[in-house]
């Protein structure tokens, strides 16, 4: 997708999910930096910026959800600045930034010499709508974690550790993510205060306390998971010693049985009850089998009930 808006004096190219193909024609027709062509074709595992010659460039890494497997993927968006106009890629497609870009469009263009339709605020609206979808996001995670707990407390299913797994991979993915765009944060404001109309300082000082907000928020979420991980792995080991408990319940039914049935089964007819007398003396044999077996499960249901 490549569309082109004109706000005020500043015009917004705007390319999702970009081909080389697409990258190379922005890069002849506004002469990158061969350094941020590069950029630009490759994926940036980390947050950058930097400022050489006639353009600004900033790389942020964000985070997708994929609902259909649970997992977050990074997102990419990278942006250049030049003189009244800003160019923006993003790796895949975004509903927000789609939404964004609409809702700009409809705005009114006209005060040409305003702060407003600067390329900077015009990112400083790009990185806000990224960062309150992050909020959001992360607020769907807090009920998927409270899913997880629900699940728990009704007796967990094989699924929840996968779940868990997932949730805690997740926040890791963003946590190291955002992480790394505290100093970018910073280094774009210093920017925007030495070279940049001072109002809008005032608009990337937001973004870094919504970016604090974001991790504050990713680490209590980081906590409730390694709690729920702890609750889960509780929850085996108590499952696992009423099994175990349930066990010895019928070990302790069936030892005394296996003891006299290899007494009476090495008997050949002759030890116990001679050759002649075995019809009636097995019959007892097994009435009296049964009767301790009956005998050990009342004195093991006492003490079990006891305990």
């Amino acid at each position: 997708m490549h569309k082109t808006l004109q706000i005020g004096k500043t015009q917004w190219i705007f390319v999702q999910t970009p081909d080389p193909e697409t990258i190379n024609n922005l890069a002849q027709e506004y002469d990158f930096h061969e350094m941020i062509t590069n950029d630009l074709l490759e994926v940036n595992a980390q947050s950058k910026i930097e400022s050489s010659g006639k353009h600004f460039f900033l790389a942020l890494s964000f985070t997708k959800y994929i609902p259909s497997n649970g997992r977050s993927v990074f997102n990419e968006l990278d942006v250049i600045i030049g003189d009244n106009y800003i160019i923006t890629t993003i790796g895949s497609e975004s509903q927000s930034f789609t939404a964004l870009f609409d809702t700009v469009s409809q705005e009114d263009k006209t005060i040409d010499e305003s702060y407003k339709s600067s390329p900077y605020y015009i990112l400083y609206r790009i990185i806000d709508a990224f960062y309150d979808k992050t909020i959001k996001s992360l607020s769907f995670s807090s009920q998927r974690l409270l899913d997880i707990q629900n699940s728990i407390s009704d007796g967990a299913k094989n699924e929840v550790i996968d779940d868990l797994m997932n949730e805690d991979l997740n926040k890791i993915l963003i946590k190291h993510n955002f992480l790394s765009q505290k100093d970018v944060i910073n280094d774009l404001i210093n920017h925007i205060d030495e070279f940049h109309d001072k109002q809008l300082k005032v608009y990337f000082n937001d973004l870094k306390v919504k970016l604090a907000r974001i991790i504050s928020t990713i680490n209590v979420l980081t906590e409730k998971n390694d709690s729920l991980m702890t609750a889960y792995n509780t929850y085996l080991g108590i499952k696992s010693n009423k099994s175990m408990t349930r066990l010895t319940f019928i070990n302790s039914i069936f030892m005394p049985l296996t003891v006299i049935a290899g007494i009476g089964g090495m008997s050949e007819r002759s030890m116990m009850t001679g050759s002649q007398n075995w019809r009636i003396a097995y019959p007892l044999f097994i009435l009296g089998c049964v009767a301790i077996a009956y005998i050990t499960f009342l004195i093991l249901r006492k003490f079990f009930m006891k305990k």
